[in-house]
């Protein structure tokens, strides 16, 4: 794989880090601490952490957990917690009514929720290759695992992903990291592991 950074990915990670800039100063969005220590998500999963995030308000992320480090637009670490047979994954926007509505089955099996995501990631028009799906410890149990590429539309920026997913008793958990694909990605992923690795669910 080509190791190098083009000029296009530059201007594109110049633009993110102005945009997060604006984001954290500019008075748009509320930022809050993550220590270090034992951490809840959604009220349901719990995380031991090693290092620091920073979590952004609700209103800025759709009411999906979402914390970051380098700031949002940049690298996003995003926590779907017990989804329910049924409910949306995400909400429709005015400008994407005629899309189809992102809703999870508690039926279905993992390759249909990657398929979830991608309808997800791509209404923008961004473009998604998936790179790896594959069985995975998550929670306590077996999951599923995968990673994608995706050529995000509004900057042109090539990202990278992966997310880690279970359904346990009906509802879904994800927990799902994106990054640009040079740099930003490899310099965080060992982090977003560790923490999967210390995924539980409250009993």
């Amino acid at each position: 794989m080509q190791m190098g950074v083009s000029k296009n990915e530059l201007r594109g990670m110049s633009r993110l880090a102005v945009l997060s800039l604006a984001l954290l100063f500019g008075g748009c969005a509320s930022v809050s601490k993550v220590a270090t220590g034992d951490a809840v998500v959604g009220e349901r999963m719990t995380l031991k952490l090693d290092t620091a995030w920073n979590q952004f308000g609700a209103a800025m992320t759709n009411n999906i957990p979402t914390w970051t480090v380098e700031g949002v637009t940049v690298d996003a670490l995003q926590f779907y917690v017990g989804i329910k047979d049924g409910q949306r994954l995400a909400e429709t926007s005015s400008a994407e009514k005629s899309q189809k509505p992102l809703i999870f089955k508690s039926g279905m099996q993992p390759a249909d929720v990657v398929s979830l995501y991608e309808a997800m990631l791509t209404r923008d028009g961004s473009s998604f290759q998936l790179e790896k799906l594959e069985p995975a410890e998550f929670l306590g149990g077996t999951g599923f695992r995968f990673e994608y590429s995706l050529n995000r539309k509004v900057d042109d920026v090539p990202m990278r992903g992966l997310a880690y997913g279970a359904v346990r008793k009906g509802e879904l958990f994800v927990i799902h990291y994106s990054a640009p694909r040079l740099v930003f990605f490899p310099r965080y992923v060992g982090r977003v592991e560790g923490l999967v690795r210390s995924a539980q669910l409250r009993s």
